[in-house]
């Protein structure tokens, strides 16, 4: 008898607690009892003596003021040299040329060698063992008497297009050996032959030369034999260029692998889909929930990626108040589902919209999209009030920091009414690149004069394509960014009718596998992180001392640590103030946790 009240009182018990946990967890006290947060904590800033302007390295750039394509690339060298905390002097091609030995390298922008006033002083610095870089392509009537053979040119002919890209060289960071054919990535060359001791660093799909490097007398010539491309994939050929103008050339990166999911957590649409459902019989709730979201979990953990996710309350097109709260909880449950579960992974959520209609009024192409158009700025700040007690309600105290527009679409108005909402916003992201007719917000690397930032995505997609690819290698050959989205439904997608599950799977591990493997020593970040980085690489100042036994590094306004590249033959001994990692024969990754940094060489410790 006993035993039988034990066990009545022990259902009982049982009972109660179950339904004292249910009765809690439908009030959302687990969601207060784990209370993330997203919060920038200020750290100690290093100081230094100072950096002299005389310790900046300095480099001589000559174009051609009257021609189009020579004052770009002026502008796109000097940009780079900039961010790498160096100074170039710039002078027309018709100016006298006077090279003192404090300069680090001579970069020509313009292919009329033959016309430039101070040639023969550019040819004798490089006999003497200094370097210069061509940034044209070539034009065989306008080469002085004997600069083919310094040069490293058998023939030269007439200029042609060649498709593809081949990289035999290691000038680029980690793409010895990458190439794609490809008949529509074009580029404009001059039909060369080269000599035998002429390094290829470049070609075309079938071997035409593009970039390569020639030794003459004590020095050293890098030629870039094409013409000035309208896209922005020339900062990474550029920057990689000029690592080449010094035996050992150091200059900062950012260093960020930023991976975003656009539209997540959001609204998951209900019933099939009938691709995914006759793939893998899944509708479309248990396709996210049991594939798509297991396999990005996977991949980040796996190939060492955090997300940073893109909150969506609905999917509306409502551009006009009120904007009340769904009345479907589902929305709700996402949110804290997924959201938890991606905080819980390391990542970070920023906000895409109240829904996906673009902040923009009308004439921003959103008519082409089938979206709607908002009629005042104060519209879109009250559906981004409703976004903000969304998100209040389910993370309370979580502050948002990231906005990336619904189909990279921004206007002044919503960028203004996004700041007035979320005043904690420190990151915008959109696009790199794109044409220049498109209506889409394209950005540049930098920080604003209000504390917020730009901080554009290169490469987006499950699948991407080698052009695609190739670009985002070259942002991070620039500044060693490597930043992607993708959204959870990009199957449903009219683009995507000739791909499956399985190939986006097998293209998104592709990705993340060789980017791995060629660029295992990026940081992963969430866009928080990457801000932060951000801020450090624009913010801080250097200054390089030289000598026989090594380099020193004086840095100073960081925070966190600086991340340097090293491109050299030699081997370091030994590290003061931060580590080195060699990533390929002749770069290594430079970590600086110190202001006073320095490196010895091998055998001179």
């Amino acid at each position: 008898m006993d035993n039988f009240k034990k066990e009545i009182w022990s259902v009982f018990i049982i009972t109660a607690l179950l339904g004292v946990f249910f009765q809690i967890n439908r009030m959302d006290v687990f969601l207060y009892l784990n209370s993330w947060q997203n919060n920038i904590q200020a750290g100690n800033i290093w100081q230094s003596m100072g950096n002299p302007k005389d310790a900046k390295e300095n480099y001589l750039l000559i174009y051609d003021p009257a021609d189009v394509q020579s004052v770009l690339s002026r502008h796109i060298v000097e940009k780079i040299i900039r961010d790498q905390k160096k100074t170039v002097q710039t002078i027309p091609f018709y100016q006298p040329v006077v090279i003192d030995n404090k300069c680090q390298g001579v970069i020509i922008a313009t292919n009329k060698l033959k016309s430039i006033a101070g040639m023969s002083a550019v040819a004798e610095y490089v006999e003497q063992g200094g370097r210069a870089a061509i940034l044209r392509n070539l034009q065989g009537d306008m080469l002085p008497e004997g600069m083919t053979a310094k040069l490293g040119i058998a023939s030269i002919g007439q200029e042609i297009s060649v498709p593809g890209i081949r990289v035999p060289g290691d000038m680029f960071l980690g793409l010895q050996g990458y190439g794609f054919d490809s008949a529509s990535y074009m580029t404009g060359v001059t039909d060369v032959q080269l000599t035998g001791d002429a390094v290829p660093e470049v070609t075309s799909q079938d071997g035409h030369p593009i970039i390569w490097s020639h030794n003459s007398g004590q020095g050293k010539y890098i030629v870039c034999n094409s013409r000035e491309r309208d896209d922005k994939n020339n900062y990474g050929t550029y920057t990689a260029i000029l690592s080449q103008l010094n035996e050992d050339y150091i200059y900062p990166m950012i260093n960020i692998k930023l991976f975003y999911i656009d539209d997540f957590p959001s609204p998951v649409p209900e019933g099939n889909f009938d691709r995914i459902y006759q793939e893998t019989g899944y509708n479309t709730s248990d396709f996210y929930r049991r594939l798509w979201w297991p396999e990005m979990l996977n991949n980040g953990e796996k190939y060492n990626v955090k997300y940073t996710g893109l909150i969506i309350e609905s999917y509306g097109d409502q551009v006009k108040g009120p904007f009340k709260p769904l009345a479907n909880g589902a929305a709700r449950n996402s949110l804290i589902a997924y959201g938890r579960e991606l905080l819980k992974a390391g990542g970070e959520l920023g906000i895409h919209g109240y829904n996906h209609q673009s902040l923009a009024p009308a004439g921003y192409g959103q008519d082409e999209l089938g979206y709607a158009t908002w009629e005042s700025q104060a519209d879109m700040e009250e559906s981004l009030r409703e976004l903000k007690r969304y998100i209040e309600d389910v993370y309370p105290g979580y502050e948002i920091h990231a906005y990336v527009p619904p189909s990279n679409i921004l206007s002044p108005e919503g960028k203004a009414a996004v700041k007035n909402v979320f005043t904690d916003i420190k990151v915008y992201s959109s696009l790199w690149e794109g044409l220049a007719t498109a209506k889409e917000y394209f950005q540049n690397f930098q920080l604003n004069s209000d504390g917020t930032s730009e901080i554009p995505r290169a490469s987006s997609g499950y699948a991407p394509s080698q052009e695609e690819i190739w670009e985002a290698y070259n942002v991070l050959n620039y500044n060693g960014v490597f930043s992607h989205f993708v959204h959870p439904d990009e199957i449903f997608y009219e683009e995507s009718e000739n791909l499956t599950w399985a190939i986006m799977k097998q293209g998104m591990t592709d990705l993340l596998s060789e980017l791995q493997n060629r660029f295992g020593w990026l940081e992963p970040v969430t866009a928080t992180e990457a801000y932060e980085k951000l801020q450090d690489y624009v913010q801080m100042d250097y200054s390089l001392t030289r000598s026989q036994e090594g380099i020193k590094i004086n840095a100073s306004s960081f925070q966190k640590p600086l991340t340097f590249i090293l491109r050299t033959d030699k081997e370091i001994g030994s590290v003061t103030g931060g580590s080195a990692k060699r990533i390929q024969a002749n770069a290594y990754v430079l970590t600086v946790t110190d202001g006073d940094f320095e490196i010895k060489w091998a055998g001179e410790e």
